[in-house]
């Protein structure tokens, strides 16, 4: 059910769990709560409009919103089996493309390797979507489940603690708090991104570490098939992926670009990289990439945005829990940061729906420390799997750099040290929550 801002009066007094924040965590949160407990009382309170929806409630396009942008998503196989219990694997697939293979490989230095799924064992490495189709397939499945109500064009504006509840205010997002209505949570998830404007609100701090560097991120079209190959290429200043995506009728050959550089005061050029045209910006990718997928032939819309590691200080108190970027917001080079979200969300299911099945209380605190300890260690795994190579692979002295080239070469003659590196990128090691 969808709610407009004009339609607070038609809210409840109480609900089992609050979300604020309707991005690909939020949505894919109530989504896996409503499926797993179909009586958990559940509103998604989020500030942007829904665009792309028919008047019966049908998305048959891409989803237009800050957090289904024009970026992709490299989803990993820990990741597809959440999605295949929630029941959108058929729509996720049909808008995705498998990775098959992964090169890895250092631009100026001989070592590398390449991943291969079928020889681990795997039917892919993961699934590559664009994130507009990404939120259409997870609106459509939260269109289908009762239990959930989807404010639209709204903020939850206040936040008072209470001792057995969460008390929100929920108003019209152009709106100040006191025209709002008062809503009890059990379990309010605070899910607004990394700049949470409601995590700084409750008074909670975050730790974050600037990387002076960029992505920049597009969709291109090579002369070559991808054919499933996933590449990531280090590059003396940052990094470029290439991901692939799933051939359009007008646009075959596609894949995702996202290149790391350094910022623009940190280019020693006239011109930013980010901000040449389209002919001369392919020529520079072209140059860092290579012809692995033949010539660069065309490329879309670019978008750039800065990069750090934002960990919040606490992530959760009574009744409280802060989720997604607002968490935790990592460095795209290992792109495991939705998908380390997506396991604290089949983490965080498991034990609210149990809980709500013993008619215990939701968002005691003594629960939620439960879930805590349970993902600080994939939480850590993860972090520090993407810092690792950021640091290993952003220093130029040359031990290092002759380091990186044996690990890489090292790490394409050992069979199990291949395992590890994919498992750690499937997503598939450490236990896997059950929803």
């Amino acid at each position: 059910m969808i709610h407009s801002k004009d339609q607070l009066n038609k809210l409840r007094d109480q609900y089992d769990i609050v979300i604020a924040g309707g991005g690909l965590v939020g949505i894919s949160l109530a989504c896996a709560l409503a499926v797993s407990h179909q009586q958990l009382s559940i509103l998604l309170v989020d500030n942007f409009p829904i665009k792309g929806m028919s008047q019966d409630g049908v998305v048959a396009g891409p989803v237009y919103h800050p957090s289904f942008d024009a970026r992709a998503t490299a989803l990993s196989m820990a990741s597809i089996e959440i999605y295949q219990r929630l029941g959108v694997m058929d729509d996720l697939l049909s808008h995705a493309a498998p990775i098959s293979d992964i090169h890895v490989s250092d631009r100026g230095h001989s070592g590398s390797t390449v991943l291969n799924a079928a020889q681990q064992a795997k039917t892919a490495f993961g699934y590559v979507i664009e994130n507009q189709w990404l939120g259409a397939v997870l609106l459509n499945r939260l269109m289908s489940l009762p239990s959930i109500e989807l404010l639209s064009e709204a903020k939850v504006a206040n936040i008072v603690p209470r001792q057995k509840v969460t008390r929100v205010t929920v108003s019209a997002h152009n709106q100040e708090s006191h025209h709002g209505v008062e809503v009890d949570a059990a379990l309010l998830v605070v899910a607004d991104g990394a700049q949470s404007g409601l995590r700084e609100s409750l008074g909670i701090t975050a730790s974050v570490k600037q990387y002076d560097q960029q992505a920049v991120i597009a969709n291109v079209q090579t002369q070559l098939p991808h054919n499933g190959q996933a590449f990531e290429r280090f590059l003396a200043d940052g990094a470029v992926a290439f991901l692939p995506l799933p051939d359009l009728p007008s646009a075959p050959r596609r894949s995702a670009l996202v290149w790391t550089m350094p910022n623009q005061h940190e280019v020693n050029r006239e011109n930013n990289i980010a901000d040449l045209n389209d002919q001369d910006f392919i020529s520079e990718l072209q140059s860092a990439f290579g012809f692995r997928l033949g010539e660069i032939q065309q490329i879309g819309h670019r978008q750039s945005y800065p990069l750090a590691l934002t960990l919040a200080n606490e992530v959760i108190r009574n009744h409280i829990v802060i989720m997604g970027n607002a968490a935790h917001s990592l460095h795209p080079v290992a792109g495991q940061g939705f998908n380390l979200s997506l396991r604290d969300i089949a983490a965080l299911t498991e034990l609210v729906s149990q809980a709500a099945v013993n008619n215990k209380d939701i968002g005691e605190l003594s629960l939620l420390e439960s879930y805590s300890k349970a993902q600080l260690k994939d939480q850590k795994n993860t972090i520090g799997f993407s810092h690792y190579l950021i640091e290993l692979f952003g220093r130029q002295a040359l031990p290092i750099q002759a380091g990186r080239s044996l690990g890489l070469l090292a790490l394409d003659i050992l069979t199990p040290a291949k395992h590890r590196f994919s498992d750690q990128a499937s997503g598939l090691s450490g236990r896997r929550p059950v929803l």
